[in-house]
């Protein structure tokens, strides 16, 4: 009995081990990941709102949508497409409407958006931090695809007044 006893308690002893060394393997596991998601959540990110202005005869809709979005505050952007969009009419007496989207981008990484416009109207881009300063603009010929593309500045980093408007 003596021995069935020592037996079991090596046995008891050798799992308690296995386990405590499983659970501190884990422990350090889960730590380095939450290090890496605990970055991330802190990451500078940008408010970032993408614009497409339409001007023309039909300027109600744009085909072939596609911007930078991240799922969250620092992850890398994918690419969000889109075949069709309505545009909504501008406040003005001018035949323009304007559709916009809203992403948060990563400080330092890129922002683009791209659309085409319906034959005879033409389309303008811009890419907005903030809402307010203009990082990029460019407007396209009637009917063709127009594009905007930029690297987000660091936080901190002034914005070249050339390339941003406020």
């Amino acid at each position: 009995m003596h021995g069935t006893s020592r037996s079991a308690s090596n046995r008891t002893s050798t799992w308690l081990a296995a386990s405590s060394a499983a659970l501190v393997l884990g422990m350090g596991l889960t730590g380095c990941g939450a290090i890496e998601s605990f970055d991330k959540s802190t990451a500078d990110a940008w408010a970032v709102t993408y614009e497409i202005t339409v001007s023309g005869e039909a300027a109600d809709a744009l085909s072939d949508v596609s911007y930078l979005d991240s799922p969250s505050r620092g992850e890398d952007s994918a690419e969000v497409t889109e075949q069709a969009v309505a545009t909504t009419s501008g406040a003005g007496k001018n035949s323009e409407s304007i559709w916009t989207a809203q992403s948060v981008i990563t400080a330092e990484k890129d922002a683009a958006i791209a659309a085409t416009p319906a034959a005879g109207s033409t389309a303008t881009c811009r890419i907005l931090l903030d809402g307010v300063k203009e990082i990029a603009a460019q407007t396209g010929k009637p009917g063709e695809r127009v594009e905007c593309a930029v690297t987000t500045p660091a936080f901190g980093e002034k914005l070249n007044p050339a390339s941003a408007k406020p």
